[in-house]
């Protein structure tokens, strides 16, 4: 056998062993997660069984299973609680499908880098939110009580407040799931805790027969097949396309974390646009085929690899391993106690709370701790599909104030051996004099207040003349264009000039088509050169020239670069 030939055998096995393993988990974590949306949870089957090997096989990130996750299916029941009883799981095919097509247009477009846009802040306090709305919710499916309240949060006051409505069975059955799966975890056992707690609960209920302990088949049933594939309803797309922009921006933020931090078995690390293109397919092809909204899963991720996987394929085996159990193990799948899956679900949303990561935050800066406040407070008092867009407003207006105070201008200067050095710039100019400035950070629009406010004054100095050093820079935004001409006109009026050092082909362009250039003149813009401060001597030359030419006298020339 080649040597190539030995490396596939191996690698697939590692991935039969890896898939298994995650398939088996899947059975319970993908129902129990799909509950969530509040539609039956053979959907999340559906979702394991059609997506999850659509997603695997497009995906840029090999060993990232795209499976239902807690926080989308959390949004997706949010979005789908103003709709009737019965329009709900045509509603989440439709979100899966819509999100599907927003998630694969996003992976065409190369666009992976704008989820560096959504803060950690904002990332930090949705998750926790998340976590929060979880354990409130599954509250009365642990203990078995019913409440006449809808809200979470009402529903536990009230459970607090009549004890005594709950079902000891259930309660006993749900604590139980949650202490199982404890103890697994601090065993060798603990990849496989959730799925073993999940067999063992439901084989001893299904012994123990307890009548008060309510199961998935009281729900709806397991079919022993998978769904031919259907369109979405499309009369409810204008209900859901913004819960589904929503849905893509937790899905592909959760992705774009993994992606980054969990390479590959050759050691590269996956492309987050082709990843974005491979949770578009996989929501696409389950929302086709009856599935729930999936996503790249932490859980799942850390599973498949602990188990061993070393290509996409793991996921194929655990799609398959899904479908095996739907077709020879449906009426077992329906004996699973709803207490069961609530435990899990309150362990998994325990295990995602993150309280070292808040107290970073918390610790970083008042503002980006005042941002994880307000993402968290927002997901607990209103639908979680308009705070997930109200924490990416907030993080993209805290980039632009932030970015917009990150500007600072410096003065160039020689030291005694004629090297040059930074200094402070000065708060006003001096006349008859040669000035150069660098300006540090961006130069876009909302940068232009501090820079016309960081540049030194004109005032009244005679002749002065500015060399502003733009090396680097692609384009000049129209506002900070006006402040240059502003600045200009300033100099100008006072007997001096503006000169531009180390402006790239694209500038220079922008500069004549703005009139810029025409107003500095044609020799006051400095070409770039591969010498790194050669553009701002050739300026201050060409300064001292024109003051020796229009200026009183150099006695105030100072020597700088």
């Amino acid at each position: 056998m080649s040597r190539l030939g030995v490396l596939l055998r191996g690698d697939l096995l590692h991935d039969v062993v890896a898939g298994l393993t995650v398939g088996a988990s899947q059975v319970g974590n993908a129902m129990a997660y799909t509950m969530l949306t509040g539609v039956p949870p053979v959907h999340g089957l559906y979702a394991v069984a059609a997506g999850t090997p659509a997603g695997a096989l497009t995906t840029g990130t090999q060993r990232m299973p795209i499976v239902p996750t807690a926080a989308l299916c959390l949004a997706a029941g949010g979005a789908l609680a103003s709709l009737q009883p019965g329009q709900r799981t045509a509603g989440l095919l439709t979100l899966a499908v819509l999100a599907g097509a927003i998630m694969l247009v996003a992976g065409l477009l190369r666009a992976g880098g704008l989820v560096r846009f959504v803060s950690n802040a904002v990332m930090v306090g949705l998750m926790a939110g998340i976590s929060v709305m979880i354990l409130l919710s599954q509250i009365g499916a642990l203990t078995g009580f019913s409440s006449r309240y809808d809200d979470n949060v009402l529903k536990v006051a009230d459970l607090i407040m009549h004890p005594g409505g709950s079902d000891v069975w259930t309660m006993v059955v749900g604590l139980a799931t949650v202490l199982l799966v404890v103890l697994l975890r601090r065993t060798r056992l603990r990849l496989f805790a959730m799925a073993l707690a999940l067999l063992v609960m439901t084989v001893a209920v299904a012994l123990l027969h307890p009548s008060s302990v309510a199961v998935v088949g009281d729900i709806a049933p397991i079919p022993r097949a998978l769904p031919w594939p259907r369109l979405p309803d499309l009369s409810l797309v204008p209900a859901l396309a913004l819960p589904a922009v929503s849905l893509v921006i937790i899905g592909l933020v959760q992705g774009a974390g993994i992606s980054r931090t969990v390479p590959n078995a050759d050691g590269s690390f996956g492309d987050a646009s082709r990843d974005f293109l491979g949770h578009g397919v996989a929501n696409l092809v389950s929302g086709l085929f009856g599935g729930a909204v999936a996503g790249g899963s932490v859980q799942a991720t850390a599973l498949n690899i602990g188990a061993g996987a070393r290509t996409r394929w793991s996921s194929v085996v655990a799609a398959a391993f899904v479908v095996l159990v739907m077709v020879a193990a449906a009426p077992l799948v329906q004996q699973v106690p709803l207490a069961v899956t609530a435990g899990i679900l309150i362990v998994a949303a325990a295990s995602a709370l993150q309280p070292r990561a808040a107290l970073d935050v918390w610790r970083a800066d008042r503002v980006s701790a005042a941002i994880m406040l307000v993402t968290f407070i927002l997901v607990l008092s209103g639908p979680l599909e308009y705070a997930v867009l109200a924490g990416v407003a907030i993080s993209a207006v805290k980039y632009i104030y932030l970015a917009s105070l990150d500007v600072h201008v410096r003065q160039v200067v020689l030291d005694a051996d004629g090297h040059p050095r930074e200094t402070a710039a000065p708060t006003a100019l001096m006349s008859e004099s040669v000035t150069v400035l660098d300006i540090y950070g961006s130069l876009f629009f909302a940068a232009a207040p501090k820079i016309r406010a960081s540049l030194p004054a004109v005032g009244e100095a005679h002749c002065p003349v500015v060399v502003l050093r733009l090396r680097g820079r692609g384009r000049l935004h129209s506002a900070t264009i006006a402040v240059l001409r502003e600045y200009a006109t300033k100099c100008a009026a006072r007997g001096g000039r503006l000169y531009l050092a180390g402006v790239g082909r694209e500038m220079e362009d922008q500069l004549r088509r703005t009139g810029v250039l025409e107003l500095l003149g044609p020799d006051a813009v400095v070409t770039a050169t591969d010498e790194l401060y050669g553009a701002c001597a050739a300026a201050q030359q060409r300064g001292r020239e024109w003051l020796d030419a229009h200026g009183e006298g150099r006695a105030g020339v100072s020597r700088t670069v």
